[in-house]
């Protein structure tokens, strides 16, 4: 099988880009949306250090099957706050994605247009074969959604 599809997914948010990427690099602000619909990350797994270099690691498990999980572990090669994210990636535990090839994950937040407060993340992921793209596609909208509902919630505890 060709592991030669690039994957990317866009969606705008009405907040801030610091607001997101914090989203994208506090372990504790990750543990509560990073994974897709029936799946859940383990909170004491996620380590992350944002700088040149650092280290991205974390657990996910399926809800409705303790035994099924996958780890990420991966290392930083950019950071640019509050613009960019990229990370090389062995992705273990998922079917069709082989973890002796590394994947880059490449995160984007761009400010649209005057307003601070648009901001339009995209999601760059790869390479995989074409229907391990399409599903991990299905599963960063799925992500993307929790990011949403995650901020949602911040936002109203932050108007309290």
């Amino acid at each position: 099988m060709q592991t030669d599809t690039i994957l990317e997914v866009e969606r705008q948010f009405p907040y801030p880009r610091p607001v997101i990427f914090r989203a994208f690099t506090e372990p504790k602000a990750l543990a509560q949306w990073f994974a897709p619909t029936g799946w859940h990350v383990i909170p004491e797994s996620v380590e992350l250090d944002p700088q040149l270099g650092g280290r991205l690691r974390h657990t996910k498990v399926r809800d409705d099957d303790p035994d099924a999980h996958w780890v990420v572990d991966g290392v930083y090669t950019e950071v640019f706050y509050p613009d960019v994210l990229v990370t090389r990636q062995r992705i273990t535990g998922v079917k069709g994605i082989d973890a002796s090839r590394p994947v880059e994950l490449r995160v984007e937040f761009t400010k649209l247009g005057r307003n601070e407060n648009l901001t339009l993340v995209r999601i760059i992921q790869g390479p995989y074969t074409k229907d391990a793209a399409l599903d991990y596609s299905d599963g960063w909208e799925s992500i993307l959604d929790h990011l949403e509902a995650y901020l949602q919630a911040s936002h109203r505890e932050d108007q309290a």
